[in-house]
């Protein structure tokens, strides 16, 4: 299982560099294009659809190796069990976040498929809206293993691992 997940995170961070790379070329060659007087129409439709995809993927990513801001000080202040408690609630909320995303991504993913680019007639904007559930349910993989190794696994001397408590790299 580990390795699996392993390989949806190499994946994933594949694809969101991707996005991002092939968003930028889009958003050059459009801007190069228009400049010499042959605008392509779809280039920054093209560049808004992957940017969107590597921000929502690069979010998980970002989630999943503890790197968002994370603003601690007065709660560094505050004895452990509160903190662990805190830490719990946290996560709670943060899922019932990641599941409203996921439900309401969906929806909104439905009902823009009928929507169109301006520029490229051709694709939905479901494409864009979909990235939302996609990496919300992505997020909420790496949530839940989040909670497992904080809360429920075994560390050394049979605790769940310590709040503050040195972790692996995730992926």
């Amino acid at each position: 299982m580990n390795r699996l997940y392993r390989t949806v995170c190499t994946i994933e961070m594949g694809v969101a560099i991707s996005f991002l790379v092939v968003s930028v070329a889009a958003l050059c060659i459009s801007a190069i294009l228009r400049t010499l007087d042959h605008p392509i129409a779809w280039g920054l439709d093209v560049a808004l659809l992957l940017f969107s995809w590597s921000t929502f993927l690069g979010a998980d990513i970002a989630f999943r190796n503890k790197a968002l801001v994370k603003v601690d000080m007065l709660v560094n202040l505050l004895p452990a069990k509160l903190q662990r408690f805190l830490e719990a609630v946290v996560y709670v909320l943060m899922t019932a976040a990641i599941v409203f995303l996921i439900v309401y991504g969906i929806k909104l993913a439905i009902i823009s498929r009928a929507r169109v680019f301006p520029g490229a007639a051709w694709l939905s904007y479901s494409w864009v809206t979909a990235c939302v559930p996609v990496s919300m349910t992505l997020m909420f993989i790496s949530d839940m293993k989040q909670i497992y190794e904080n809360f429920f696994r075994k560390k050394s001397g049979g605790r769940p691992a310590a709040a503050g408590a040195k972790e692996e790299q995730p992926c």
